[in-house]
Formats: structure tokens, C-alpha cells, sequence
């Protein structure tokens, strides 16, 4: 995530917050057919690599929040910011199933961890009008 031989620069951050977010996204899996007719699309559900990709989704998050843990690595903050859609897309594919992700922190991890989903909270319950 963030090295000081190779940092993270905030056009990097905000296309990997782009591909998190997007994992949450249905398609329609294409189809290298030559009869591309309206009956084959409707054989084909949208789907989400969400499921398949929600069993990695802990060490993901365990890996940023590590290194946002780490003393010698100082994120920037437009980094963070750019990042943060990601993030709360990752939160959103790990559910409510924080315990068993919480063993695995320290207490500055832990920290971590609950300030971003104190933010997701805030993001998910704010009405726009």
C-alpha cells in the first residue's frame, strides 16, 4: 500500500479506490458468441464479484490498516481521502462481521478500524435531499 521507496500518489489511490468500488458493481458477463441475440442476454444474470472477492476482503483491509499503523509510513491525507469510497466499498462487502477481523489489530489497528467505520456510518445515514 504505502512504501517509502514507492509511495502512493493520489491519481494511484483514487484509481484503486475506483476498482474497489467497482467490485461492488453488477455486470452482465460478456460472451464471445457469434449469435449475439436478444434471447442470449437474457440467459445471463448480472452478477457481482463482490461474493467471490468477500473472502479476501479482511486481508485487504488488514493490510491497509497495517500499514496506516506502521510509524514509518505517514499516509498523505489526500491519499486518505481518495481512498476513503474504496474503503467504505470493502466495509460494505465485509458486513457486519467485524469480530472476527478485530482479533487480528493491535489497539492502534483497532483504532483505525472503528474511526472508519464510525466514517461509513456517518456516510450511510446522511439524507441528501
Amino acid at each position: 500500500w504505502f512504501s517509502s521507496s514507492q509511495p502512493l500518489s493520489v491519481p494511484e489511490s483514487r484509481a484503486l479506490s475506483r476498482l474497489l468500488t467497482a467490485l461492488t458493481i453488477k455486470t452482465v458477463p460478456r460472451t464471445n458468441t457469434t449469435q449475439h441475440t436478444a434471447v442470449a442476454t437474457e440467459t445471463h444474470k448480472t452478477e457481482s464479484p463482490a461474493k467471490p472477492f468477500a473472502k479476501h476482503v479482511g486481508h485487504v483491509l488488514l493490510a491497509y490498516i497495517d500499514s496506516m499503523n506502521d510509524p514509518l509510513c505517514i499516509p498523505i491525507p489526500e491519499i486518505q481521502w481518495e481512498l476513503e469510497p474504496g474503503l467504505f466499498s470493502l466495509c460494505g462487502m465485509l458486513g457486519g462481521c467485524l469480530d472476527g477481523l478485530f482479533f487480528a489489530f493491535d489497539s492502534g489497528g483497532k483504532t483505525i478500524m472503528k474511526s472508519l467505520w464510525r466514517e461509513l456510518e456517518k456516510q450511510r445515514y446522511v439524507r441528501k435531499c
